[in-house]
């Protein structure tokens, strides 16, 4: 079965062009702001790693002497 009327739009074809590039702003500042919080976690991750490298050393270091003194 045919309509026989015709259907609207539902938004006129000037309003299209905007919104998509209101989609597509907001894709993009979503993917930038995840971006930026991914590069903050990694951030604090090599920080904590480098803490890690440092205590490390600092306890290798005890245990040679420990070693060198017996």
């Amino acid at each position: 079965m045919r309509a026989t009327n015709p259907t609207e739009p539902v938004c006129s074809e000037s309003a299209l062009p905007r919104l998509k590039a209101n989609v597509y702003d907001l894709g993009l500042k979503q993917d930038a702001d995840g971006r930026l919080r991914r590069i903050r976690d990694l951030e604090h991750e090599n920080a904590l790693l480098m803490r890690m490298v440092s205590e490390t050393q600092i306890e290798l270091a005890r245990l040679r002497e420990l070693l060198s003194s017996n």
